[in-house]
């Protein structure tokens, strides 16, 4: 009885199979789900991770029941196991380039509204991390601009343009402090620009992307270093000639000429006529500044565009 249970315990088939196919299978689940639990690795360190894996899951599968079977099937299944580590592998770069590639493509789909406004695509933001942080940048950004724009219309700066206009609702000439205020907003804004664009920064240092994607995703975000903001520069220099035209306007030496203004003081005249001047330059600035960041994330969209075309997206 001994005799017999021994020969049928030194050829096993079936438990060395049923072990390997077992461990092909929890191969391939793991680089299904690798990609949407573990941060993207280049293709070596997969290999190396699937080499080392399958190489766990032979010894699981020969102490349970593989060191039972003949020298050929111990072979076998470390071999299968291995080449099937390598190969899914392989799976598991292609799943992350398909993520990659995806979260790439919002940066590569945007397109521009009237006045040149960013329009990211639909759903944008379930792309990728890459993706979420650019969607957000975009609306943060959006609505800062309106805010600033509201808070000034708020004060009633509109009415500063126009004698008329100053004579039947003249309340804006008492907000003058409230306009030299302004700039704390726009300090604020600007601080939460910089924090942005620093998490995208960051975010991208770490993406395992093409060099050229990585540099127009890091164009199309624009610079990380808060002393280079222009915007804020303009919008500073704005709020300043803004509340300096109000207190010229507040002292009252201003009368209806026609529907413009006239200064009983030839200094006062040329006060305001060199604030006007400087106002209507810096609206001029804001302008050129808008297009300049229309041409930056044109520039920068093309570049991912580029990289997107290729067959093979993922640096190895």
């Amino acid at each position: 009885m001994n005799h017999i249970e021994e020969a049928g315990r030194e050829t096993p088939y079936d438990h060395p199979v049923i072990a390997t196919l077992a461990g092909v299978a929890i191969l391939v689940l793991a680089a299904l789900l690798a990609p949407r639990l573990v941060p993207q690795q280049p293709l070596g360190s997969l290999i190396g991770a699937g080499a080392v894996f399958a190489l766990l899951l032979w010894a699981v599968g020969f102490v349970v029941t593989t060191r039972y079977s003949t020298l050929a099937w111990k072979l076998g299944s470390l071999v299968l196991l291995l080449a099937a580590g390598a190969g899914v592998a392989m799976i598991a770069h292609a799943q992350y380039e398909t993520l990659a590639r995806a979260d790439a493509s919002s940066f590569a789909e945007v397109e521009f509204g009237p006045g040149g406004a960013p329009k990211v695509p639909a759903g944008a933001a379930s792309r990728g991390p890459l993706s979420r942080l650019f969607v957000e940048s975009v609306t943060a950004d959006a609505q800062a601009q309106r805010d600033f724009g509201t808070a000034f219309g708020r004060l009633g700066v509109a009415n500063l343009t126009s004698p008329y206009l100053l004579e039947q609702d003249p309340r804006a000439l008492s907000q003058c402090v409230a306009i030299a205020d302004l700039r704390t907003l726009a300090q604020s804004q600007a601080a939460d620009r910089h924090r942005r664009a620093t998490a995208m920064a960051q975010a991208l240092a770490a993406a395992n992307l093409p060099a050229k994607a990585k540099q127009g995703i890091a164009v199309m975000s624009g610079p990380t270093a808060s002393a280079s903001d222009p915007l804020l520069a303009n919008q500073i220099a704005m709020v300043g000639a803004t509340s300096e035209l109000c207190e010229l306007l507040a002292k009252r030496g201003w009368f209806n000429n026609g529907g413009y203004f006239g200064f009983r003081s030839g200094a006062d005249e040329a006060r305001f006529r060199a604030l006007s001047k400087r106002r209507m330059e810096l609206a001029g600035e804001t302008a050129r500044i808008e297009r300049a960041a229309q041409e930056r994330m044109s520039s920068g969209r093309e570049m991912v565009r580029d990289v997107l075309s290729r067959s093979i997206f993922l640096p190895g």
